[in-house]
């Protein structure tokens, strides 16, 4: 997204507006829309209609993102999150939204609420840019078909845990003059093509007192090309009156039998501070620092300096 040695406002700059329409007491839709400054898009991420079955249960169907992540309801709401940008060894996935249904549960018993996610669907994207850019150098064709996918999260005023689950189907296809052809996963010919994977994250959290602390793992599976992805980060960090500094770590991992020297590996660490000027607005700096110890020239190791300016209204 960025080059070396060069000041850059476009990448990360989107805004971002949802509505939220009611129908009646039970039934409702939300939109929301998001604008981005990298590749000039917009897009309806959010795109569904919700009917409420009951005080606990909600039932919805149409466009909503993935909930692999902790903060994946907010990816693109900056001031909901301690860094300017949540880790980009974990939060990095070339699919994260799906067209389906799901099931919401939520639940309160004594000070822990309880919120729990079912959901199935699929997802293509067309000319997946990170795919395309990153690994293949020629237009990919990415699907994800026969989600199925449960998370169940428990909070309270200082902790919050929570578990996910997803199996899905994987197909992928290159797109070279305009011949499309299944893409390898390995240097002995290896297809990506029906092939399964599943993905389990578990994260915990706290916040006690002025102390922070944010962690998250995700574990990656393709068993049937002998392909697993870890990823992991942690976060420390203090909060005085408006302000707050974050210290974290990342990494990502990958373990390819079929292909063991073209696997990608990195970590970064960072440096946040955060100052909250006002109630909806907050002017965030962090440094990162990117080690990159994969098989083949991935990105190479670099340093980053960023600020940004995220609000909501």
């Amino acid at each position: 997204m960025y080059e070396y040695h060069k000041t850059q406002v476009q990448p990360e700059s989107l805004a971002g507006l949802q509505g939220n329409f009611k129908f009646s007491p039970d039934l409702s839709a939300t939109v929301q829309v998001v604008a981005r400054g990298a590749d000039s898009s917009v897009n309806a991420d959010w795109a569904y209609g919700s009917y409420r079955i009951n005080e606990n249960l909600t039932l919805q169907a149409g466009r909503k993102r993935l909930p692999l992540y902790y903060y994946s309801d907010y990816m693109y709401v900056g001031y909901a999150y301690p860094w300017l940008r949540p880790s980009q060894d974990l939060y990095a996935w070339q699919i994260y939204s799906y067209d389906g249904a799901n099931l919401l549960y939520t639940n309160t018993v004594g000070d822990w609420t309880y919120t729990g996610n079912v959901w199935v669907g699929k997802r293509k994207s067309n000319d997946n840019q990170m795919l395309g850019n990153l690994y293949y150098s020629s237009r990919i064709d990415e699907s994800w078909n026969k989600m199925i996918g449960a998370y169940l999260d428990a909070s309270n005023d200082i902790f919050s845990v929570r578990g996910v689950y997803m199996h899905t189907v994987v197909e992928r296809y290159s797109v070279i003059n305009g011949v499309r052809s299944p893409a390898m996963s390995g240097a002995n010919g290896q297809l990506i093509n029906d092939v399964g994977q599943a993905f389990y994250g578990l994260s915990f959290n706290m916040d006690f007192k002025n102390w922070l602390m944010r962690s998250e793992i995700n574990y990656i599976d393709r068993p049937s090309v002998k392909n697993t992805f870890t990823a992991q980060s942690y976060s420390g960090g203090y909060k005085f009156d408006q302000h707050s500094v974050m210290l974290s770590y990342s990494q990502f991992a990958e373990h390819s039998a079929y292909w063991p020297t073209g696997t990608e590996k990195h970590n970064t660490t960072s440096l946040t501070y955060r100052w909250d000027f006002t109630t909806s607005q907050a002017l965030k700096v962090q440094f990162d620092k990117v080690k990159d110890k994969s098989k083949f020239q991935f990105t190479g190791d670099a340093n980053q300096l960023s600020a940004s300016w995220q609000m909501v209204f």
